[in-house]
């Protein structure tokens, strides 16, 4: 369990200083022994920096903003590693930048699906809308209780019904 408090975020080096990996820890000595016992890289480790941040959330937003910056050779994740065709980089880019700002906007898209859902909405209706999935908005509806304006006709769910 990730408790709340105070996180250390922690870049690793190799002897000549190249940047290996970023991490965050509550207890960053406990997590490189971890790291020791798991990573192939962990050898070449000679330097270590670590800086403390007062929450979890904090420190995570300063990984992912140094990762992304740094380019660390080992970390995957919020890695951006450019083909080299500007173009291609480009296009690349814009669609990262898209898809989080679509991330962004759906809390608010699953919240005003709920309602339109239990007003009558259909779950086809706003997967047409949004270009999201049938079953997505399905799920929603059945996690809000919004009533079926058919009888399902495949599935579990048919097999349930009474025979008319």
């Amino acid at each position: 369990m990730k408790r709340e408090g105070r996180t250390a975020l922690y870049r690793v080096f190799d002897a000549a200083g190249k940047l290996l990996y970023i991490g965050i820890s509550q207890n960053p000595d406990v997590r490189f022994g971890q790291h020791s016992q798991t990573k192939p890289w962990w050898p070449e480790v000679v330097d270590r920096k670590v800086e403390w941040h007062e929450s979890r959330a904090e420190a995570a937003e300063a990984e992912r903003a140094a990762i992304e910056s740094e380019q660390p050779h080992w970390n995957l994740n919020h890695a951006v590693r450019p083909i080299g065709n500007p173009e291609s980089d480009d296009l690349y880019a814009e669609h990262r930048w898209n898809l989080e700002e679509m991330r962004a906007l759906l809390p608010a898209l699953k919240e005003q699906a709920a309602q339109d859902l239990k007003a009558g909405a259909t779950p086809a209706q706003l997967a047409k809308l949004t270009g999201l999935s049938d079953e997505y908005f399905r799920r929603i509806a059945r996690a809000v209780g919004a009533d079926r304006k058919r009888a399902p006709t495949v599935g579990r769910e048919a097999k349930k019904q009474p025979d008319a």
